[in-house]
């Protein structure tokens, strides 16, 4: 579909941007994330699309899948306006630190060593610099790149925050990341069908 394509040239641009160290501009996903939340509203096609393990860079298909489910979360509990613009933008740079990663330690097969797997823990702190030097109007939207691998029991990352300390919406970017990864086929699995994760996580 015409947006995912559009979705995943935009975000490789902003990669080269990350990875050569020069400003990110965000004009453009602020435009697609406005795009997704009318699709959304019209039909299911890129839910059905999100949830059918689309081919692709893994990285690129996460972050484009939990936009789409993040935003699909928060249209189910009432979000509208700018509320769900910004939620389905926060799903699409969610994860921008790992541009910043090597990639070779996203692709690695083996074991990460632990100096390896700190380097990428820290990957939401990555973000956070990163949107927060795209200008003032969007430290909103470094914070909860920051705190999207937050976890309500905290065990999540970077900063072990718990319960309320997480902002409504990092929570659902939260849950829309995990759901993507159970559906996703991994080195060391087999991908679940949705309708499998909740028997396999009760």
């Amino acid at each position: 579909m015409m947006w995912y394509r559009d979705a995943e040239a935009e975000l490789a641009t902003i990669a080269i941007a990350v990875q050569t160290q020069t400003p990110v501009r965000l004009d453009g996903l602020v435009v697609l994330a406005g795009q997704l939340v009318a699709l959304l509203k019209r039909s299911d096609e890129l839910t059905v699309m999100a949830l059918s393990n689309p081919a692709g860079s893994p990285l690129m298909t996460n972050l484009l899948n939990v936009a789409v489910v993040s935003t699909k979360i928060g249209l189910g509990l009432g979000y509208y306006g700018r509320e769900v613009e910004r939620l389905a933008l926060a799903g699409l740079i969610h994860d921008i630190g790992l541009f910043a990663v090597p990639q070779s330690l996203l692709t690695k097969a083996g074991r990460l060593t632990q100096d390896e797997r700190t380097l990428i823990e820290q990957h939401p702190e990555l973000g956070y610099d990163v949107v927060k030097r795209a200008g003032a109007e969007f430290m909103w939207l470094a914070q909860l790149v920051r705190q999207a691998h937050e976890r309500i029991n905290g065990q999540g990352d970077p900063n072990r925050l718990k319960g309320r300390q997480i902002s409504e919406m990092a929570q659902i970017i939260g849950v829309a990341d995990v759901f993507d990864a159970l559906i996703s086929e991994r080195p060391y699995r087999r991908r679940l069908f949705p309708h499998e994760i909740g028997r396999a996580h009760v």
